[in-house]
């Protein structure tokens, strides 16, 4: 009896050793889970400052330290290799232009090889009329002389569905120079919404963002370049806009509108914003046309391609440079050397290789206007450097004829302003441009997967350690337009 009695206190022993066991080992990877939740600075405590106003008190010119939540770069996560393709859009190819593309591989010393591929672009879709119409339904404007254009069309697929973020400009400038000003005042600038399905066809009705954005000038107020991201699920829009940060010191920044909660996020640059020390004389600070860049499920900005800038944004809008070039002149950025500007968000193709389409504007030595082109860029994110950059990308001449210059006082040559990008299934890329100011229209660019694969297999045999030296680009740029174009350019 005795010895039943010890066999069963020794097994009742053990059965409580196991359960601490288990217990301590439990609470142990829980908390080590919430600390690494906490470092992330996206969790839900972070996220319900903005509503206490927490944000309110920190601006753009912030030079404290201390304000970066976020964790250390790396994070030891498992990589997303590949992107998720998009639905293809079912639509009607029409006014194909076949062309060869060329581009140029880049290592540390500069152009490292060529790389061309026959490609053809096509005008899948025009959203004008269509948005101008349903944008100007809704402002209280009577008179009807108020001129409404559609720029900017920002798209992205989000449950199953195309939304459409377009840039609704209301042109005062036309007024200007008579000061013969229409009827009833608005900003000049709004965002439009509209989700579509894959035939493009309205799914919502279109509304206006409500973004109060200031009045404080005749001509060039309201959000402007809308560019759409998700991120961890959520859908965000990012435009710039001119506004007061303090009492007779305004500037053009960028802001992050969270569709969801209908809320901006002015991000909050830990050491503040370099454009602060790039003013030109007696003009407005600017910091736009951020490219927005997910990786992993984390907000990447590229702030600048030449000298390539590399920002982290948690999504409470704090924000640090995790990669940042510069020379021995600290230089930044000027209006008449930093030709490569901004463009689409980068959307990923195989990690680490992201692609984007990105702007340049040049101005003419005989009379000063701007020449816009647009280019394929390819990043990688390790290390942070610009792979690739192509030759300008050629539409149809007819797209151009369709269009009238709007601005023809400062561009003379048809162009496109590309803000929008979608990779789909079958590997076309879908760009979102408008047309000489003038319409918003989605342009595919087919056999887009035969140059992203030559592109990353040479890149591949020989990974250079870091991209061009700082102010390359730019030159690499002004150089071939002016040999394609034979117009003398300004590069100062």
């Amino acid at each position: 009896m005795l010895a039943v009695k010890w066999h069963l206190f020794r097994v009742c022993l053990t059965l409580v050793i196991l359960v601490m066991v288990a217990t301590m080992t439990f609470t142990y990877f829980s908390s080590s889970a919430l600390v690494a939740k906490d470092a992330e600075g996206d969790n839900d405590l972070d996220l319900e400052s903005e509503n206490r106003g927490s944000l309110g008190s920190r601006s753009v010119f912030s030079r404290r330290d201390d304000a970066w939540p976020g964790r250390k770069e790396g994070g030891g996560r498992k990589k997303t290799t590949t992107t998720r393709l998009a639905p293809v859009i079912q639509a009607v190819e029409r006014h194909c232009h076949a062309f060869r593309m060329g581009g140029f591989m880049f290592n540390e010393r500069g152009r490292r090889g060529e790389v061309t591929e026959d490609l053809a672009t096509c005008l899948v879709h025009s959203f004008s009329p269509y948005i101008e119409q349903e944008a100007a339904k809704r402002f209280l404007d009577p008179a009807r002389d108020n001129v409404y254009f559609a720029n900017s069309p920002a798209i992205l697929w989000n449950r199953g569905e195309l939304v459409l973020v377009s840039r609704i400009w209301l042109d005062r400038e036309k007024y200007e120079p008579r000061n013969d000003w229409p009827s009833n005042h608005f900003a000049d600038n709004w965002l439009y919404m509209q989700r579509f399905d894959a035939r493009l066809r309205p799914v919502t009705n279109g509304s206006i963002l409500g973004i109060p954005a200031p009045k404080q000038w005749w001509v060039g107020d309201g959000p402007i370049e809308p560019r759409l991201v998700e991120v961890q699920g959520r859908l965000f829009v990012t435009f710039n806009s001119a506004m007061a940060f303090r009492q007779n010191f305004p500037m053009d920044f960028t802001i992050i509108w969270d569709i969801d909660r209908s809320i901006p996020i002015i991000p909050n640059i830990d050491g503040g914003t370099p454009m602060m020390n790039a003013t030109e004389k007696d003009d407005m600070p600017r910091d736009k046309h951020w490219m927005a860049l997910v990786d992993n499920d984390r907000l990447f900005f590229v702030h600048n391609l030449d000298p390539l800038r590399v920002l982290h944004c948690t999504l409470a809008g704090f924000c640090k440079f995790v990669h940042r070039e510069t020379d021995r002149t600290r230089f930044i950025f000027s209006d008449a050397r930093s030709h490569l500007r901004g463009g689409t968000p980068f959307v990923l193709y195989r990690w680490p290789y992201y692609v984007s389409v990105a702007h340049t504007t040049m101005y003419k030595k005989t009379n000063h206007h701007r020449y816009y082109t647009a280019h394929v860029v390819v990043l990688s994110v390790r290390p942070y450097r610009v792979v690739y950059i192509s030759n300008d990308i050629q539409i149809h001449p007819k797209l151009y004829r369709m269009a009238p210059m709007v601005r023809d006082r400062y561009i003379d040559e048809g162009f496109i302003f590309p803000v929008g990008l979608v990779l789909d299934r079958d590997y076309n890329l879908d760009i979102g441009v408008h047309v000489n100011d003038y319409s918003s229209v989605l342009i595919r660019v087919k056999k887009f997967r035969n140059l992203m694969e030559r592109v990353i297999a040479v890149d591949i045999q020989r990974p250079p350690i870091r991209g061009p030296p700082v102010g390359y680009l730019n030159q690499h740029i002004h150089d071939l337009l002016v040999n394609l174009t034979h117009i003398d350019m300004v590069h100062e």
